[in-house]
């Protein structure tokens, strides 16, 4: 038997323990079937567009539209202002992110950057958060392919801790920035002139990547044309990895900025995060507030790298 290791996340401050022998597990990469809803009662078909409270944004083409949440966990009216939209990125209810073209990504970057700089714009807002849920384990209600995008009024807790911690080591490593400071080792899984996709070495999620630009760059916001082109066909290709080598699994993607007041950016940078929804946390993780990984990180890196994406 490996004996297990432990590191802690540097950003969170969360043990992680890599258990390598919990993957011969019968359910630990077991996947839940997902249940697609027929186009005929999909909210965000072009066809059912009566069933959305309306249309923010779309495409000439209709194939990428932002649309209010109908179920917000937060909005403008009450006393806590806020803003919950969906970003549906194809108009095809059957097409998962992993098949979309260089050119539909970037235009699904631009249309994401667009409305992030509407959102931090408004005085009201203190942070902007993107993300998406895929898959049934990852919290999806909707099969269709789409994102959320949210406004608070309130800069959340982890990004509140992680802005502390990377500020001490801006303060103590000479004006350095942590991640471009960083070291990657044989945990690149993939990389083009503009951005690095790599395996975090303190990473709690088996085959979880994170993207970093390569020059410090703090808010999805500051991104010109060729650097969301790029972004887009690197986390394409990221996702596309994940869903071949792990047929079926629900992901997470989750974007980070720097909050809107601008007094982060030195020390901030931009990443994205890929979180393979594989297991569930159980009784130690909830009590313990700590994570078990079953895949060392240079292993993940090593199976992301050699799928072949065409």
């Amino acid at each position: 038997m490996k004996n297990p290791m432990m590191k802690r996340c540097f950003l969170t401050g969360e043990y992680v323990f890599y258990a390598t022998d919990r993957a011969k597990r019968p359910h630990s990469f077991k996947k839940q079937s997902v249940k697609t809803v027929p186009e005929q009662y999909c909210p965000f078909c072009l066809r059912n567009e009566y069933m959305t409270p309306g249309v923010i944004y779309a495409t000439e083409d209709n194939s990428i539209r932002i649309v209010p949440n109908k179920y917000p966990f937060i909005d403008a009216d009450n006393e806590f202002f806020g803003v919950h939209d969906v970003l549906i990125d194809t108009a095809d209810h059957n097409e998962p992110m992993s098949h979309f073209s260089d050119n539909h990504m970037f235009k699904l970057m631009e249309t994401m950057q667009m409305r992030y700089r509407q959102l931090e714009e408004d005085p009201r807002s203190k942070y902007v958060q993107i993300f998406k849920n895929q898959g049934k384990d990852a919290g999806a209600s909707q099969s269709h392919s789409h994102w959320q995008i949210t406004s608070l009024c309130v800069v959340p807790l982890k990004m509140e801790h992680m802005l502390g911690v990377l500020k001490n080591y801006y303060e103590c490593q000479n004006r350095k920035c942590y991640f471009c400071n960083l070291d990657f080792g044989n945990r690149i899984v993939e990389e083009n002139d503009d951005f690095i996709c790599y395996i975090p070495a303190d990473g709690k999620f088996a085959y979880g990547m994170d993207i970093l630009p390569k020059k410090h760059i703090s808010s999805l916001s500051e991104f010109t044309e060729s650097e969301l082109a790029n972004f887009g066909i690197i986390l394409r290709n990221a996702v596309k990895r994940l869903v071949t080598l792990l047929e079926g699994i629900s992901y997470n993607v989750c974007l980070y900025s720097a909050p809107s007041s601008g007094e982060h950016n030195k020390y901030f940078h931009f990443y994205a995060q890929i979180i393979p929804r594989i297991g569930y946390m159980a009784g130690f993780e909830f009590s313990a507030g700590c994570y078990i990984n079953s895949v060392l990180p240079e292993d993940s890196a090593e199976k992301l790298r050699n799928i072949n994406i065409g």
